[in-house]
């Protein structure tokens, strides 16, 4: 579960500025962010690929307050895609959608959303719908499920730590679905969301569900004990290798993604750009002691 002491001091406009303003703070920043332009997500794109590693691109942002900004984040999805496109890369995006207007209406975000995929499809891509806290999950599998029955290119995040997540699989099942399961990073109240434990233990009965039922899922997590089980389903079940990827995030966990290509399986990172990445790194850095231990030591050092 996400420190939520971090994340609430993580709202505070004082401790922002001074993260998001500070020249070194940024550099160390970058470890977890590609950088503030889509030419810096190709390059981190091109590195990883040399790796044997594929990529989803995320350009940061959410919870726009109009309809221009959410054509602007649009419009730098579609041109993610077009650079995908041109450099050849095994690479997908992954939208956010309050970035593409759900908190201004659904409407607003599904036209969005359809414009968005059909470039993807014209390219041969995917599209990842990320899921933000829990005021948006309806909305997010409800845009999910109406774009599904048309386009075959969607995967839809679904977050371990939420008690409602088992029945959001099943009421899915009948389309197929392509999921990106994690645990979930968002502070949510106790009365909704699961324990740590709890929350393992959950992941690891959708993970089942998921492999079992889909052709495709991503096993979004960096906890060991989580890709163990991932891969022990996998060898039970004689899996075809197109049917599951693991997907980590930009700078966690790099010898690890190493070790698993070199076991052979497939490995997506997430990687993430755009000047709006301070949420994001607050995200990151509550997710586990580790980042926040080398945040920490980088600016005492600096």
């Amino acid at each position: 579960m996400p420190n939520r002491l971090l994340l609430a001091a993580a709202r505070r406009e004082n401790l922002k500025r001074f993260i998001t303003n500070h020249r070194f703070t940024r550099s160390v920043a970058r470890r977890f962010v590609a950088g503030d332009t889509l030419d810096d997500a190709m390059a981190a794109c091109k590195d990883l690929e040399s790796l044997g590693i594929t990529a989803i691109l995320d350009y940061l942002g959410e919870n726009v307050a109009s309809e221009t900004q959410v054509d602007a984040a649009t419009s730098a999805y579609l041109a993610s895609l077009d650079r995908i496109a041109d450099a050849g890369l095994d690479a997908h995006i992954s939208v956010k959608p309050t970035q593409l207007g759900l908190n201004l209406g659904p409407d607003v975000c599904i036209l969005r959303l359809r414009k968005i995929a059909d470039a993807a499809l014209a390219t041969g891509s995917v599209v990842a719908i990320d899921m933000e806290s829990h005021e948006f999950t309806d909305g997010t599998i409800d845009s999910y499920a109406k774009l599904r029955e048309t386009h075959d290119n969607v995967v839809l995040c679904l977050q371990a730590y939420l008690k409602r997540t088992r029945s959001d699989v099943s009421k899915l099942l009948y389309l197929k679905p392509s999921i990106r399961l994690c645990k979930g990073a968002y502070d949510e109240p106790g009365e909704i969301s699961l324990g740590r434990d709890a929350t393992r233990a959950s992941f690891k009965e959708l993970l089942a569900t998921l492999l079992a039922s889909s052709d495709y899922t991503a096993v979004a997590t960096h906890d060991d004990t989580l890709i163990a089980e991932a891969i022990e389903l996998a060898g039970k079940w004689k899996l075809d290798p197109s049917q599951f990827e693991f997907q980590m995030l930009y700078g966690v966990r790099r010898t690890l993604q190493s070790e698993l290509v070199k076991a052979g399986y497939r490995v997506r990172v997430y990687v993430p750009f755009g000047t709006q990445w301070y949420p994001y790194l607050m995200r990151r850095l509550a997710e586990r002691p580790a980042n926040l231990r080398f945040f920490a030591e980088a600016l005492i050092r600096g």
